[in-house]
């Protein structure tokens, strides 16, 4: 490192540059209230506040920042630049405690509405104004030895600091979590889940080179089937009674209490379980290391369920087995990963089918474990995961950048409301005002039954037609920016969805819309199978009930969107990405390919639209604005462009967090810029990014590619 590029020795000049930046950054978060916003939330029962939390982040952050830029190999000098950094931003906080002690806070709230008085809480260290001196030196000394730790952090081993990483950070999220998760698993339970994985984890490594893998399957479904056996006695002999040693301390066991009812379903069930733990010894990385890590979850939260709220000895088993979990885990990780490359073609495939079945499995049988406030966050959670695939269309694979994208999940909705309710179509053109007429709502008893107009439709009928109509509109408004790239596609695609935003309000079109009373109620989705049998009609009314649609929705719009990303059609699109002119030039017809492109993305858009009127129940302007388009964009930038797994992760980062967090609703923009920024600088092709594609042999050798296929 050239010696000239330091200050006093030590002080890299990046340094004070982010540093100032993140100066910047903390003063107006301190203006904005944060502090008195997050100082009436526990995270740990009556020791951490989510106050002095959001201190440590704002202080660490830019330390950390500064820590993993430093060029020098010295520890010493990284630490000191990361101490320096988390001091200057503790001064950006004295500032605005000396703002506040010269400007009265009636002048403070009235400039900055949500303004709270920093004066004699975290910032201060507690101090009031008669020891703010003693406060502002505590606050220097503490932002000193943070930073010092977070560098001594940083330059540690790898694996080592994203465990400790990985601990703090899961610690805090589940403290904050446990109001809404403590009573999801009790610890019986998770128990008996963990054992029965465990055995068959185990049985799968001590046979993973017996030749016969259904005898191995065999084995790994006897030992969960095992375990539950064991449990069935213990229920039987009244061990899960009040007061009883193997309630361990939580509630009566869900799983496996009422295993009286039903044995064999409960045999069954846990027997999957040992073959789910057998499965993963040989299969690839990520499944190996997701599966271990929910079986982890599992365990916390049961728990959690003795606990009830994060106490000092929940925090530290939290941070102990996350840490734990992140260090030893991706070994195991690897050395699963390496079985799994040495099986046939068909071995993997068979392992790949079985791992998506238990996957499939787990997520139809999660609503009886949730709440419905936990299943009403994933129902909005899958619904930013449809709109995202759907937008990883545009933006990830063809390289269009879609700002108005809200625009087609509106129509999907309005479509479906239409079609579903009295309204102009179903009633002949009949005025909007009119329509509340019960004469007009009894004639429209079916679908082509009414000679004026349409007749009502059911939401399985209007569905695929709120597809089309929001697939044939893209393409439509596609068609006048054929020639437009880059910033100028992204400004005129906004300018479509504030139109929409605006037409859905606006007078002119109240006949038909509703305008800002908007389109009610919406039914809801209807599952009528009693010609089969009398009992089998399902409404789906409820969070619990519509899950299973959305993930039907999900399942579909993942699957399609990743069969053509392998196909032609996605080989074009990833071309066009690269570059358009040479595209053309290799045969790749970019009207077509960029209508398509449009007319998929709107699509599943108009697919998540029709379910979220019918959930909802109704239909307002309000729900469709120019924030919707920006969390999608926010989601798939932050999980991936081109990763549909980046887009799950980043619809639960950025949606799903939120949602369970209350406390951060009034701060999701300013958490989607920091998260922006933060995954930009330290990994810019996004969290979980697309696989690099290669060309396979027959492809490769032998054959002379078409244009189409040069293209990729």
């Amino acid at each position: 490192m050239n010696p000239s590029n330091l200050r006093f020795g030590f002080l890299e000049n990046n340094t004070i540059r982010y540093s100032l930046y993140a100066a910047v950054t903390i003063v107006i978060l301190a203006l904005t209230g944060i502090f008195g916003a997050f100082a009436q939330r526990d995270v740990i029962q009556d020791r951490l506040s989510l106050d002095l939390v959001a201190l440590v982040l704002i202080l660490g952050i830019p330390a950390l920042i500064v820590a993993r830029t430093v060029n020098s190999e010295s520890t010493i000098i990284r630490i000191a630049n990361s101490a320096v950094a988390a001091v200057i931003a503790a001064i950006a906080v004295i500032l605005i405690i000396l703002l506040e002690t010269i400007v009265p806070q009636e002048d403070l709230m009235f400039v900055f509405n949500n303004y709270r008085p920093i004066i004699g809480g975290v910032a201060t260290m507690g101090a009031d104004l008669e020891n703010l001196g003693a406060g502002i030196l505590g606050l220097i000394v503490f932002s000193l030895v943070l930073g010092s730790l977070v560098g001594a952090i940083i330059s540690l081993p790898s694996k080592w600091m994203l465990s400790i990483l990985a601990g703090l950070g899961s610690t805090v999220i589940i403290g904050l979590m446990a109001g809404q998760i403590r009573n999801l698993v009790t610890p019986s339970d998770a128990l008996a889940v963990v054992l029965a994985f465990a055995a068959g984890y185990g049985v799968g490594y001590a046979t993973r080179y017996m030749a016969n893998v259904w005898v191995r399957r065999l084995l790994g479904f006897g030992v969960g089937a095992a375990v539950a056996l064991v449990f069935l006695v213990l229920g039987s002999s009244g061990a899960f009674s009040d007061g009883g040693f193997w309630l361990l301390g939580g509630d009566p066991p869900i799983i496996i209490g009422d295993a009286a009812q039903s044995p064999l379903l409960l045999i069954i069930g846990f027997g999957i379980v040992g073959l789910a733990g057998l499965i993963v010894t040989t299969s690839s990385a990520f499944v190996h290391n997701s599966a271990i890590f929910l079986v982890v979850v599992f365990a916390l939260l049961g728990m959690l369920n003795v606990q009830q709220r994060m106490t000092e000895i929940m925090a530290v088993l939290t941070f102990i087995v996350f840490a734990a979990a992140v260090l030893f885990i991706p070994p195991l990780g690897t050395r699963a990963d390496k079985s799994y490359r040495t099986l046939t073609s068909s071995q993997k495939r068979t392992i790949d089918v079985i791992t998506g079945a238990l996957a499939l499995v787990m997520a139809l049988v999660a609503p009886v474990f949730m709440g419905q406030y936990i299943t009403n966050v994933l129902d909005l959670v899958m619904l930013y995961i449809i709109m995202g695939i759907g937008l990883n269309v545009m933006v990830g694979y063809a390289g269009l950048l879609d700002l108005g994208y809200v625009a087609s999940f509106a129509i999907g909705a309005y479509t479906s409301a239409l079609l579903t309710t009295p309204s102009v179509l179903t009633t002949g053109c009949v005025p909007f005002e009119a329509i509340a007429d019960t004469h007009y709502a009894e004639m429209c008893t079916g679908m082509l039954t009414n000679w004026q107009g349409f007749g009502l439709l059911t939401f399985w009928q209007a569905w695929p037609i709120a597809i089309v109509v929001s697939a044939f509109t893209g393409m439509a408004l596609g068609v006048p920016v054929l020639r437009l790239r880059g910033d100028y596609l992204a400004i005129v695609t906004l300018g479509f969805g504030e139109m929409t935003r605006v037409l859905t309000r606006a007078q002119l079109t109240a006949p038909v819309l509703g305008a800002a009373q908007g389109i009610s109620p919406v039914p809801f989705p209807v599952i009528d199978l009693t010609g089969l049998n009398p009992n089998w009609y399902f409404e789906l009314s409820n969070a619990s009930t519509i899950y299973y649609l959305y993930i039907f929705s999900v399942l579909f719009a993942a699957l399609v969107v990743w069969r053509l990303s392998g196909s032609r059609l996605g080989r074009a699109w990833r071309a066009m990405k690269a570059d358009e002119d040479v595209a053309q030039a290799m045969g790749v017809p970019l009207v077509r390919t960029k209508l398509l492109a449009f007319g998929v993305s709107s699509a599943f858009a108009g697919m998540g639209g029709a379910i979220f009127a019918a959930q909802l129940r109704g239909i307002f302007p309000d729900s469709f604005t120019l924030l919707v388009s920006i969390n999608v964009l926010s989601l798939i930038i932050i999980g991936g462009l081109g990763s549909i797994p980046g887009v799950v992760v980043g619809a639960l980062m950025l949606v799903g967090l939120p949602e369970v967090l209350r406390e951060l609703q009034d701060y999701r923009l300013l958490v989607f810029g920091v998260l922006l920024v933060v995954v930009m600088l330290l990994k810019p092709e996004g969290l979980i990014p697309p696989p690099l594609r290669q060309l396979s042999k027959q492809q490769d050798v032998g054959k002379s590619p078409s244009p189409q296929a040069n293209a990729r």
